[in-house]
C-alpha cells in the first residue's frame, strides 16, 4: 500500500482516482484546488503525486517545479495527466521532473501500471550493493534528475577500472577479484574525499568496479588527480605485487601491465551545458570514460563536446 495523492481540478476525476486506488489497497489525498495543492502536499508527504496538467488556477507544470525545488518533496515520483494532442507539454514537464505520463481519458489499468512501475523503482533506489555498500543506478539516477530539474551546477565522475579480465587472469587464485576491487575502490572514494573536506558526494556503484561520482564542479579536478594517484600508488600498487605474469593483448598501448589495475574517469559538468535529464547525462559520462581509457595508463577526462543531438 502507498499513500498517493491526485491533484485535478475536475472532482468527479478525483473522486473517481481516488476509489479505484483505494480499491487496490492505496492510501488516496485528494485535492481539488490548485492553489492549496502544494501545501496538502508537503503536510501528507505522498509516495506518489498525480498531477493534471492543464489545471485552471495553479498549472501541473508549476506544480512539478515547486515540488522538485522544495528539499522535502523533491525525491517524491510525479506523474502527469494529459490529453493525446499535450505531447509536447508532457515532454516539457518531464524536463521539469516528472516521472511518467498517462493519457487522458485515463485508462485505470495504465495508471495502475505506472503506479506500479514507481513504486518498484522506489524500492530499487533504496537498495544498496552488498559488496559496496553504496546505492545502485536507479537512485543515482533518480538524484541527478532532481538536481538537473533544480537547476543545480553539478560536475558527474563516471569512474571505472578498465581492464578487470586481465586482471582476473592475473590472480587465478584469488576469489571475487572483482568484488574485492570494487570494494577496495569504494573506500578509496570516500577516504580521497575525507581529505579534500567534500562532504557533499553522492556515490553510486553501476556494477563491475564502476561507479558514479556527483561533486560540486569547483570539486572534480582536485579530486580526479588525487584519487588518480592514491589509485596507482595504493590499489594499483598493491594488486600488482603476488600477480601471475600474462602476456599483454595485441592492441595493448605503451605501458600496458595486466597485472595492475587501471582506472579511468569521464567527467560532465553542467556549467556550460544545459542538460536536462540524467539519461543524457549518464550517456555522455560513459562516452567520455570510454575515451579516456585510451590513455596509457589511468587518467580522466572532461567533456568539452556539445550535447549529443
Amino acid at each position: 500500500m502507498a499513500r498517493i495523492a491526485v491533484v485535478d481540478d475536475d472532482k468527479v476525476i478525483c473522486e473517481t482516482l481516488a476509489r479505484h486506488l483505494a480499491e487496490a489497497g492505496h492510501e488516496c489525498i485528494v485535492q481539488s484546488k490548485g492553489e492549496r495543492a502544494f501545501r496538502a502536499l508537503k503536510e501528507a508527504q505522498p509516495e506518489i503525486v498525480l498531477i493534471d496538467l492543464m489545471m485552471s488556477e495553479v498549472s501541473g507544470f508549476r506544480l512539478c517545479r515547486m515540488i522538485r525545488q522544495d528539499p522535502a518533496l523533491y525525491l517524491v515520483p510525479i506523474i502527469v495527466s494529459a490529453s493525446g494532442d499535450d505531447e509536447p507539454e508532457v515532454e516539457y514537464c518531464r524536463k521539469l521532473g516528472a516521472d511518467a505520463s498517462v493519457q487522458k481519458p485515463i485508462v485505470i489499468d495504465d495508471l495502475m501500471s505506472k503506479v506500479q512501475e514507481q513504486l518498484a523503482l522506489i524500492e530499487e533506489a533504496k537498495k544498496r550493493d552488498p559488496t559496496t555498500g553504496l546505492p545502485g543506478l536507479e537512485a543515482i539516477k533518480k538524484e541527478l534528475n532532481h538536481k538537473l530539474a533544480r537547476n543545480e551546477k553539478i560536475a558527474a565522475c563516471y569512474l571505472g577500472v578498465v581492464n578487470l579480465r586481465e586482471l582476473v587472469q592475473a590472480h587465478p587464485t584469488k576469489r571475487g577479484v572483482v568484488n574485492e576491487l570494487a570494494k577496495e575502490t569504494a573506500t578509496l572514494l570516500y577516504r580521497v574525499a575525507d581529505k579534500l573536506q567534500i562532504y557533499e558526494m553522492l556515490t553510486g556503484y553501476v556494477g563491475a568496479a564502476h561507479f558514479v561520482v556527483v561533486l560540486k564542479p569547483r570539486e572534480y579536478e582536485p579530486f580526479c588527480k588525487r584519487f588518480l594517484k592514491s589509485f596507482d600508488s595504493d590499489l594499483a600498487f598493491r594488486w600488482r605485487r603476488g600477480a601471475v605474469a600474462a602476456s599483454p593483448p595485441t592492441d595493448a598501448p605503451k605501458g600496458y601491465t595486466s597485472a595492475a589495475p587501471k582506472v579511468s574517469i569521464g567527467v560532465v559538468h553542467t556549467l556550460d551545458q544545459p542538460y536536462t535529464s540524467a539519461d543524457t547525462l549518464l550517456t555522455m559520462l560513459a562516452y567520455m570514460q570510454r575515451e579516456a581509457q585510451s590513455s596509457n595508463g589511468s587518467s580522466y577526462l572532461v567533456c568539452k563536446y556539445p550535447l549529443p543531438v
